[in-house]
Parts: C-alpha cells; structure tokens; sequence
C-alpha cells in the first residue's frame, strides 16, 4: 500500500512539473501578444492623430482661401471714453458697425470683460455698405476711481474676426450734502 501510495505521489509530481515547464511558454506567449497589442493601438493612435490634424489644417486653409464676396467689419470708434460720472450711473455711447466689405457681414457674438457692461446690437447681419447701432451701457455702482473694460466682437469678417473696443471711465463717489444746524 505504501509502495503505491509513493507511486501515486511520484506521478502527480511529474505532471505537475510538466504544467511548470509548459507556463512559462504561455507566458512568453501572453506578453509576446500584449506587446502586439501595444505597438498596433499606438499605430491607430498615431495615425488618427495625424490625420486629424491634416483634416484640421485642411479646413482651415479652406476658410482662409474662401474667394467670393468678403465683409469687412468698420466700427466709428475703436475705444470710447465716458469721462468723469457718478458711482452708480450707467453712461451709454452707441456705436456704429458698417460692414466696407462686399459679402454679407454677420455678428456671431458680443462677448463683455465684465458683467458690468451691457452691449447689444440691432442686427446680427449687415449687408454690403449698411450699418448696425451697437448700443453699450457701463453700470458703475460697484466702482470708483480710472477703469478699463472692453468687448469683443466676434463676426465672420476673414481679415478680423474679433473686433476689440476699449472703454473707459472715472467713477467719482458720491458726494453726501453736509448739513449745519
């Protein structure tokens, strides 16, 4: 019985030595097909990115060799000073934007520096040699003293697409009246 049980011992062990010798194999072969895997997804990534990026130099060169008629966006004053005013008036100016160009000249968007400003516009789109009134209101309860602020413009015109007007203003406190009794 001992001599079978010993035999019964030898032969698991012999196949369990043979499972040893065949896992490194599978393991070689696993990280043979992981590194596969690895060098073909950077390929893809590579590849993808590049012709993402011809796509996008493409468009672009698209946009800028666009012939045809072209806008052109003209604004009356590049940057408007309201001068001297009262902590907590709003001054307004109104601009004019023309369009000097031969295509239709469309305002995408008005972006403000700051709540504090309010711009709007009469139109989005400007025919060749028409006008739009752009009406911008500058609230100055919560300043005092010299500020700086701007808008944006941003239109479809090839040449200057974000138009920048500057705008200033000194804002005084108001001044309480003194009483005497």
């Amino acid at each position: 019985m001992l001599k079978k049980i010993n035999k019964n011992k030898e032969t698991i062990s012999k196949k369990i030595n043979k499972k040893e010798k065949a896992m490194p194999i599978k393991n070689i072969i696993i990280l043979f097909l992981v590194g596969v895997i690895i060098i073909l997804g950077g390929f893809l990534v590579f590849s993808t990115t590049r012709s993402n990026s011809t796509t996008q130099t493409n468009s672009s060169n698209v946009t800028q060799n666009n012939s045809g008629p072209q806008p052109r966006i003209l604004v009356t004053e590049e940057e408007w000073d309201f001068g001297k005013v009262t902590q907590g008036e709003k001054p307004t100016h109104i601009f004019i934007v023309k369009n000097g160009g031969e295509g239709d000249l469309i305002i995408e968007n008005l972006k403000e520096s700051c709540a504090c400003i309010e711009a709007s516009i009469s139109t989005t789109r400007i025919q060749p040699g028409e006008s739009a009134e752009l009406k911008v209101s500058y609230d100055t309860t919560d300043y005092v003293g010299k500020d700086e602020k701007h808008i944006h413009i941003y239109s479809n015109d090839p040449q200057v697409p974000d138009k920048r007007i500057n705008l200033y203003v000194e804002t005084e406190k108001l001044k309480m009246p003194y009483l005497n009794d």
